[in-house]
C-alpha cells in the first residue's frame, strides 16, 4: 500500500491545514521570514519583541485559523499562550511553565494551523 499525501479530504469546504517550525533564536524584530523553516516562509512574516512573536499571514484566513503548538527539542519547561488571533495575524508569547510568568525569548516551536478560506459551513 503506497502512503497517500495528497489530496486531504474535509467535512467542511474551504479547510486548509499548515504544518511548520520557527527557529526562536533566528526571528528578528522587524517582520520577514528569518526563523521560519521553509513551509512557513511561504505562510507568513514573523518578528518578535523579547517572548512576544507576531505572526502575519502572507494570506488572510476566511475565518480565524486554530492554532497549535509543540515545543521543539530542549523546550521542555515552555508554555505558548496566545494573546490574540484574527484572519490576518497571530499574537503569542512564550513563558516558562514552572511559573506561567518568566519569558522564554528564543523558544523553538513546531506549529500546525486548521483553517478555512470561508465562513460558511455544512452541518
Amino acid at each position: 500500500m503506497s502512503k497517500q499525501t495528497y489530496p486531504t479530504f474535509f467535512d467542511q469546504p474551504g479547510c486548509v491545514m499548515h504544518n511548520f517550525a520557527i527557529d526562536g533564536s533566528a526571528v528578528g524584530a522587524s517582520p520577514g521570514s528569518a526563523g521560519l523553516d521553509g513551509r512557513g516562509k511561504f505562510l507568513c512574516n514573523i518578528s518578535k519583541s523579547a517572548n512576544v512573536v507576531t505572526v502575519n499571514w502572507l494570506v488572510a484566513f476566511g475565518d480565524i485559523p486554530y492554532v497549535f503548538f509543540q515545543t521543539g527539542v530542549g523546550q521542555n519547561n515552555t508554555l505558548v499562550e496566545i494573546v490574540s488571533s484574527t484572519e490576518q495575524q497571530l499574537v503569542f508569547q512564550t513563558v516558562q511553565a514552572a511559573d506561567g510568568t518568566t519569558p522564554v525569548n528564543d523558544a523553538d516551536l513546531y506549529v500546525h494551523v486548521d483553517g478555512y478560506d470561508t465562513t460558511s459551513y455544512v452541518s
